[in-house]
């Protein structure tokens, strides 16, 4: 019991500190994650930003899949939305019945943040942008937003709801820009660096002229002056009683985002441009809201399975006790009753016998039945019969040649021991010393 009490102890210990190791170490990020799911933690997922906008935006926000009908359908009770689509317009366009323009018609506003150079309902052609590459095109993010030296600014276009401001961004965000006709009114623009050998000051995000992002390369913005450098990231136009907001940039409404302070000012911005609408953005992971409160719900097991580090402890538990399962039960035998050996009373019985004739004083009858003894323990020891009177010479010279003694000798034992059984009475000493002669020749025999 102690041995198994040990080891439960060292198991235990064990696994909690495996625990707590997966806890503390440092997790690794999936960088080609851009599912932007609204369970994805990962850099380009959307968890955090939907658990911050969720509790930030005062009108309301959440995030919908095939559920969104239902708020399509919300325009004969006079509700609107700000619809946010990220990357996945086309995705509801395709599965889905949906007159986007009817509805911002209606007073709806919608969000489109994408880089699609096609739309599958022709939308680019009925609002009139499109999306375009920039002359700069990356594959792998989490090298560019590592490298220092690789940033733009972005200026935000003053109106009547915000000032003008700038933001240092990676130039990971901006490799799409927005082309758009006259009717749409510029958020947000970004010019890309341009190399000078003149001796810069470094990047000032109060000044409005001039923004160093190296020694070797500056930015400048001046609006009478046209550069084919210059490009669009946001724009907005009226569109009946909605609006549209087109912005290239999609990367934004990620949790990098919105953990990001030069990128969550911006998303915040183009949020607001809305104005007092419940937001819902469309996410095709979620197929319903009936399996999302399910994938959701707070079972012990989903809450363990949910996690890697108590996902491998549950599974490590699991193993360990298979494992003691199957050596315990290799290891267990029936438990055999201790039983007590039965008490010996032989003594007991000659102590009796002893004392009996010790009061009698038969010291005849004592020796002739230690010679019964003897004559039998030559027989089934030697195979010799001294009570064989017609081969009793024969058989004393077989005893002799046995235990060494003279036939002489043994002879005169043999009848001085006959003598003294069919005696009358016999002395003590006499009786030992037959007894002795006795015990000597059973003793050479059995050696």
């Amino acid at each position: 019991m102690k041995f198994k009490g040990v080891f439960i102890v060292v198991i235990i210990a064990l696994m909690a500190g495996m625990i707590l190791f997966e806890i503390k170490a440092p997790s690794r990020f999936q960088w080609e994650d851009y599912s932007q799911s609204y369970r994805s933690k990962q850099p380009f997922g959307c968890y955090v930003m939907d658990s911050v906008l969720h509790a930030s935006l005062p009108q309301g926000y959440d995030v919908l899949g095939a559920d969104i009908e239902l708020c399509f359908a919300d325009k004969s009770k006079g509700v609107t939305h700000t619809f946010l689509f990220i990357n996945n317009y086309n995705e509801l366009a395709g599965s889905a019945d949906v007159d986007l323009l009817k509805l911002i018609k209606q007073g709806n506003n919608v969000i489109i943040a994408d880089e699609s150079h096609y739309f599958y309902d022709d939308l680019e052609e009925k609002l009139g942008f499109f999306f375009k590459s920039n002359i700069y095109s990356y594959d792998n993010y989490k090298t560019i937003l590592s490298d220092s030296t690789r940033f733009v600014i972005i200026k935000w276009q003053p109106d009547g709801n915000f000032t003008t401001a700038n933001y240092l961004v990676s130039s990971a965000f901006t490799s799409y820009s927005v082309s758009a006709e006259d009717s749409y009114r510029t958020l947000a623009t970004i010019r890309w660096a341009q190399e000078t050998t003149d001796e810069t000051e470094p990047y000032d995000d109060t000044s409005t002229d001039e923004y160093t992002l190296t020694d070797e390369y500056t930015v400048t913005y001046d609006d009478d002056e046209e550069d084919e450098s210059y490009c669009v990231v946001a724009a907005v136009r009226n569109y009946g009683k909605g609006k549209v907001v087109v912005v290239s940039m999609p990367l934004i409404f990620t949790n990098y985002g919105i953990l990001d302070d030069n990128i969550r000012p911006m998303v915040l911005r183009l949020l607001s441009e809305c104005g007092d609408k419940p937001v819902v953005r469309y996410d095709p992971t979620i197929i319903s809201k009936v399996v999302k409160r399910e994938e959701e719900s707070d079972s012990p097991l989903r809450y363990l399975l949910a996690h890697r580090p108590l996902r491998w402890a549950l599974y490590l538990a699991l193993a360990t006790l298979v494992a003691f399962v199957f050596f315990s039960a290799r290891r267990r035998q029936r438990v055999v009753p201790v039983i007590k050996p039965p008490v010996n009373h032989m003594m007991d019985f000659v102590k009796r016998i002893g004392g009996i004739y010790y009061k009698q004083h038969d010291n005849v009858d004592l020796l002739s039945k230690r010679y019964a003894t003897f004559s039998n323990d030559l027989r089934a020891q030697a195979m010799i019969d001294i009570d064989d009177a017609d081969n009793l010479d024969d058989e004393l010279q077989l005893l002799s040649t046995r235990t060494g003694i003279p036939f002489n000798e043994l002879q005169n034992h043999i009848l001085e021991i006959k003598d003294a059984i069919s005696a009358y009475s016999l002395s003590n000493d006499t009786l030992r010393h037959l007894i002795d002669v006795m015990n000597d020749i059973m003793h050479r025999i059995n050696i």
